[in-house]
């Protein structure tokens, strides 16, 4: 009740809390996906004190931005994903993975990253024993599952654990995976992300 009460809090005033039993442990992955702008300060705060190993971002870095539906928002579009290509790549974490989403531009963000790896498509990484198979929509590694899943896009598919599979939306919450364990944590991420991600004009494109 307690940590529920305080992510709560946490998110109202913009931050992302980050449970204790989590703070000092080493060897995490941090999922995120979807990302608008006003959130980025947020996600810096999150990558300082949580240190993860590993970022995995499924996609649409600047989501405040929908690039696929208007060209003509290229030049904000580069000017607001440097922001948040640097918060990751100045962070602690050893690797990087980012797969394109729909409102995202591969040839132009190729450019601009330096420690990010970046994946046109979807991509399935090995980390020791476990596979995890990275995508923006949930149809790619619903197609090829492993034992990590991770998408964003909307929220229509829903994280759960299947057996021994998870799927993870990243567009539903923040995902911390204990590498050594296998054993997932979710986050909230601050209050009206999904404003600035929708608008409120539709579910999710």
């Amino acid at each position: 009740m307690m940590k529920k009460f305080k992510q709560e809090v946490y998110s109202v005033f913009g931050r992302i809390y980050i449970p204790e039993d989590l703070m000092g442990k080493r060897n995490l992955f941090l999922h995120i996906s979807d990302t608008p702008s006003a959130i980025y300060p947020a996600i810096r705060g999150l990558l300082r004190k949580l240190k993860p190993q590993v970022i995995l971002h499924t996609g649409d870095l600047c989501d405040h931005i929908k690039l696929e539906n208007n060209e003509n928002l290229m030049g904000e579009f580069l000017h607001d994903v440097v922001k948040i290509i640097r918060i990751m790549e100045f962070s602690s974490a050893e690797e990087i993975h980012i797969t394109m989403g729909n409102h995202d531009k591969y040839r132009a963000l190729q450019t601009l990253v330096k420690k990010s790896i970046l994946h046109e498509m979807d991509a399935v990484l090995d980390f020791g024993e476990n596979s995890y198979h990275l995508s923006h929509y949930y149809e790619d590694v619903e197609a090829d599952p492993k034992d990590f899943n991770l998408y964003g896009h909307n929220l229509e598919d829903k994280t759960e654990k299947r057996r021994t599979r998870w799927y993870l939306n990243g567009v539903e919450g923040i995902h911390v995976i204990e590498r050594d364990t296998g054993k997932v944590h979710i986050l909230r991420y601050p209050w009206g992300t999904n404003d600035y991600r929708y608008r409120r004009r539709k579910r999710g494109l």
